[in-house]
């Protein structure tokens, strides 16, 4: 398994976390980071259900962005046609 195999599994896990925020809320993840990071969600601040909520979401959201950024730079040295080939050599050695 890649470095990059390794990533993509911890990204699918963090959108399928992230997923179960964005049906509870109705908003994609990164509408939720936008609003948050403007201070547009402060009228839920004194509601301690959804802080400790959007306490975990955000930080979720945070790592995935980290972890977006990681495949970028992996992506980036190693093309994906590459990447391609190298996962079909590992599937059928």
């Amino acid at each position: 398994m890649t470095a990059l195999n390794v990533l993509l599994k911890d990204i699918g896990r963090l959108e399928a976390e992230l997923y179960t925020f964005e049906i509870k809320f109705g908003v994609k993840s990164n509408d939720f980071y936008t609003a948050i990071t403007r201070g547009n969600l402060e009228e839920f601040d004194a509601l301690d259900d959804y802080r400790m909520e959007f306490i975990e979401w955000l930080a979720l959201y945070k790592t995935w962005m980290s972890l977006n950024d990681k495949y970028r730079q992996l992506i980036t040295r190693q093309p994906v046609p590459i990447q391609i080939k190298a996962n079909l050599e590992l599937a059928n050695a």
